[in-house]
C-alpha cells in the first residue's frame, strides 16, 4: 500500500506512462509532462487522443511564464485552480474579468455573453502584460480570441484553448488549430472544462521554474 503523496504520484505517473503506451500513444518529450497531468487530474486515458499541441506550445509558453508573463482566464474557477504561489515566484499573476463592471455592464447592453466582453477588455488592455490566454469554460471567449485575432491583434505567446460543451466549443476548438496565429493547446471535441485547464497550466509553471 501506498501512503506517501509523493510516492503515490510517481506509481500515477508511472501508470499512465504504460497506458500510453499500451494505446500506441507518443508525445514529444516537451509536452509529456502536460499530457501526463491532464491524464492524472481527469482519470481518462482518452483524452490523450484528442490533446492537440501546437510546436512551439510548450517552448513558448514557458519563455513567456519565465518572462513575467500574466495569465488571462475565462472564468474564476480557472483562477481558484492555477498555483499563483509558484507563478508569483516568477513574476506573473492571473488577470479575469468575468465579474468585471464594465464588462458586465457591456454584455447586458450587447445582449452577449461576458467571456466575450472579458477577451475584448483583455485584448485592449495589453499593458497589463497578459501573454498567455486560458480558456477553460467559455466556448464563446475562444471565439471572440479568434476573432481578435483576425482583426490584427497581437498574438500572444500561448493560447490555452479548452472550454467545454455542446454548443460551438467542438466547432471554435477546431477553428483555433486551422486559424490561430499564435502557438496554441486544445483538447478537440465537446470535452474539455476548467480543471482541465488548470492541469496544463500549472504543469507549465513547474516546467518553467
Amino acid at each position: 500500500m501506498i501512503l506517501k503523496p509523493q510516492e503515490i504520484e510517481k506509481e500515477s505517473f508511472r501508470i499512465i506512462e504504460n497506458l500510453l503506451s499500451k494505446e500506441g500513444l507518443s508525445f514529444p518529450e516537451e509536452s509529456l509532462p502536460l499530457v501526463k497531468r491532464v491524464i492524472h487530474t481527469t482519470g481518462d486515458i482518452s483524452l490523450a487522443k484528442d490533446l492537440v499541441f501546437h510546436p512551439l506550445a510548450v517552448s513558448r509558453g514557458i519563455k513567456a511564464l519565465k518572462s513575467g508573463g500574466h495569465i488571462f482566464c475565462d472564468v474564476k474557477m480557472v483562477v481558484s485552480g492555477i498555483n499563483q504561489k509558484e507563478l508569483s515566484r516568477l513574476g506573473g499573476k492571473v488577470c479575469c474579468y468575468i465579474d468585471d463592471e464594465e464588462v458586465i455592464k457591456e454584455a447586458q447592453r450587447r445582449g452577449i455573453t461576458r467571456a466575450i466582453c472579458s477577451v475584448e477588455k483583455a485584448i485592449s488592455d495589453r499593458s497589463k502584460n497578459i501573454d498567455i490566454f486560458v480558456i477553460g469554460n467559455a466556448p464563446t471567449a475562444l471565439l471572440a480570441l479568434i476573432k481578435a485575432l483576425e482583426k490584427g491583434a497581437r498574438p500572444p505567446s500561448l493560447i490555452i484553448g479548452v472550454p467545454v460543451g455542446f454548443v460551438g466549443a467542438a466547432e471554435y476548438k477546431a477553428l483555433l488549430v486551422e486559424k490561430s496565429p499564435a502557438p496554441y493547446i486544445t483538447l478537440l471535441g465537446t470535452r474539455g472544462g476548467s480543471t482541465i485547464a488548470v492541469a496544463l497550466v500549472n504543469a507549465l509553471i513547474k516546467l518553467a521554474l
